[in-house]
């Protein structure tokens, strides 16, 4: 059996892995080969007889409550024709045919439609946010800002040295999918890990408004710069103590 972490780590190794190298069932296979506890001989033709297989310990035609470590699938009517591992509450990695690669992108997005627990993968325990301590995805998703001084921010398939997946421009807002020095963050539909110090946070989406506070060094004292970012990518930052005024 491999446990759900052992799946998504396999799968995120292979982040921007070329379509014509795996499809998605080839992928999904490629995890389920290479994975610590999987089989390496595993054999499955595509995605419709995977979903209709004896591979599935248990099926749902709705998307509650996803889990690590389940797997997603897209269908239209009868035809079920795309696959991919859930890596999170709100996330699942996929390789995809119009992104051309390996991605990792939005569950919740209206274009994925079954889940599943296949026999050789067992899903985490739990699953929700909270618990989990990943950011809301909702209406109150965590973003940042890239705040480099010139170029873009490297986005990388892994932390430090992984393989540059894109360049995200400067001045673009990113989703922040899990935290840390080097957060794994969304962009433009590609998910993939960045330097944090290049990243200025951003606070909860309240009618198309970003807001973000910092603590700045102005001639010698501390003060608090706020950062307007609106819908058109419009950034206005405003220093010292400031109140907004509701018509």
């Amino acid at each position: 059996m491999i446990r759900a972490e052992e799946a998504i780590a396999v799968g995120r190794s292979m982040m921007g892995t070329p379509y014509s190298t795996y499809d998605c069932i080839n992928f999904i296979k490629a995890i389920l080969r290479k994975a610590q506890g999987g089989e390496k001989k595993y054999q499955t033709a595509g995605t419709n007889t995977l979903w209709r297989s004896r591979d599935l310990v248990s099926r749902q035609e709705n998307l509650n409550h996803p889990v690590p470590g389940m797997l997603a699938f897209k269908a239209s009517g009868a035809d079920v024709h795309h696959v991919g591992l859930v890596t999170g509450p709100t996330t699942v990695i996929h390789s995809s045919s119009a992104k051309g690669c390996v991605v990792e992108t939005y569950l919740l997005n209206g274009q994925w439609t079954y889940l599943a627990r296949h026999r050789l993968i067992e899903p985490e325990e739990g699953g929700n946010m909270e618990d989990r301590g990943l950011p809301d995805t909702g209406t109150g998703q965590s973003a940042a800002i890239v705040a480099t001084e010139s170029t873009g921010l490297r986005l990388r398939a892994k932390p430090v040295n992984g393989s540059v997946l894109m360049e995200i421009p400067k001045g673009a807002q990113v989703e922040i999918l899990e935290d840390g020095e080097w957060p794994r963050v969304s962009y433009q539909g590609r998910t993939g890990y960045v330097s944090g110090q290049y990243l200025m946070r951003t606070a909860q989406r309240t009618g198309g408004v970003e807001t973000a506070a910092e603590e700045t060094e102005w001639t010698g004292s501390s003060l608090s710069t706020t950062t307007l970012i609106s819908e058109d990518g419009q950034i206005v930052s405003l220093m010292g103590v400031w109140r907004v005024a509701v018509d």
